[in-house]
């Protein structure tokens, strides 16, 4: 019997080696596709989705009664560089912007919130601030954002800081580098992706890299989108929209919220239909009579239609710095 223990004792595998060469090969694994991901470029960056929105939110709330919010679309997410604007004013700047939406959803939470106190600065987008198309209240992404935020539990909170940390620190875990993006090109190529023409940063600024887009990316192709997707408000419609706003706003101003409305430049046919369908007499100029807060056109600065991208909508990233330094200057001018 004492053989026959001893003998079932010396066949069992010795685990902490087992799990020390599977830890060992897990990491050369790892870290074999973290050094090819990084010689290819691919990373590290970030996804602007909205985890890592909801921690932009979060961090307003940490300098809620000093900080400058900026509230948009992807215009302002290209248009300027939070640093700058930052170091300029000597006050923290989040970068709140949603591409792709109206801002509609996040005032009326900045308008509802006692923590924020600062200053909130909101880009009139045309195609999503004047379009019928967009309700009054949107129920678009931007909503399901702030829902994502309200929603967030202090463990999920932890959770979504640690992987965004992540994010920044792995390569791997890159947009750029996910496997439904890369091993359709290792297939077909034989070879790693480039790098992806849109960078987001951990301050959800936005770069695009206008030399790896296609040619028919341009003017035409933006104001072609335009025409097919706005529905300019009529005016009892509009007046719904401003009256909204305008209590929205008087929240805000009863807290001591300086409140920007900032119209960023367009050029070519994406300015000429702007023009057309939302002329600035009957949509901004309405706002500027029925909203108490202060306004910047761009039509009123016109150095700022020199750093314009190819595709007539967005500013150029190459010259992020230069045009941050300018609405820097125009915000100056109206006592921020």
């Amino acid at each position: 019997m004492t053989l026959s223990t001893s003998s079932s004792d010396s066949a069992q595998p010795p685990w902490h080696k087992v799990w020390a060469v599977a830890l060992i090969l897990s990491l050369v694994v790892v870290g074999s596709w973290e050094t090819l991901v990084r010689q290819a470029n691919l990373g590290p960056e970030y996804n602007d989705n909205r985890s890592l929105w909801a921690n932009a939110r979060h961090t307003l709330n940490d300098h809620g009664d000093n900080a400058i919010a900026l509230l948009g679309a992807s215009r302002l997410q290209y248009a300027v560089d939070v640093q700058t604007m930052s170091d300029a004013f000597e006050r923290p700047v989040i970068q709140l912007s949603v591409e792709g939406t109206s801002a509609l959803a996040l005032l009326e939470n900045l308008a509802a919130d006692p923590r924020f106190r600062g200053t909130l600065i909101y880009s009139i987008a045309p195609a999503f601030s004047f379009s019928s198309i967009h309700p009054r209240i949107e129920t678009g992404k931007q909503r399901e954002w702030v829902q994502h935020y309200l929603g967030q539990s202090r463990s999920r909170r932890m959770e979504q800081s640690m992987r965004l940390y992540l994010q920044g620190l792995l390569a791997f875990r890159s947009p750029d580098a996910q496997l439904t993006r890369v091993l359709p090109s290792v297939l077909n190529t034989g070879s790693l992706p480039d790098r992806d023409q849109k960078t987001t940063f951990a301050n959800r600024v936005l770069h695009k890299d206008y030399s790896k887009l296609s040619a028919d990316v341009d003017e035409l192709g933006m104001a072609q989108f335009y025409l097919e997707n706005s529905v300019p408000y009529i005016q009892p419609e509009f007046a719904v929209v401003l009256n909204y706003m305008n209590t929205l706003v008087q929240l805000l101003r009863n807290k001591g919220v300086d409140v920007y409305f900032v119209r960023l430049p367009s050029s070519a046919e994406v300015k000429l239909i702007e023009s057309v369908l939302f002329p600035r007499p009957t949509f901004w100029g309405l706002m500027e009579q029925r909203l108490d807060a202060r306004f910047i056109h761009a039509d009123d600065y016109p150095e700022m239609a020199g750093f314009m991208s190819q595709d007539g909508s967005h500013v150029d990233s190459q010259h992020i710095v230069e045009f941050t330094t300018l609405l820097i200057g125009a915000l100056r001018e109206n006592q921020l």
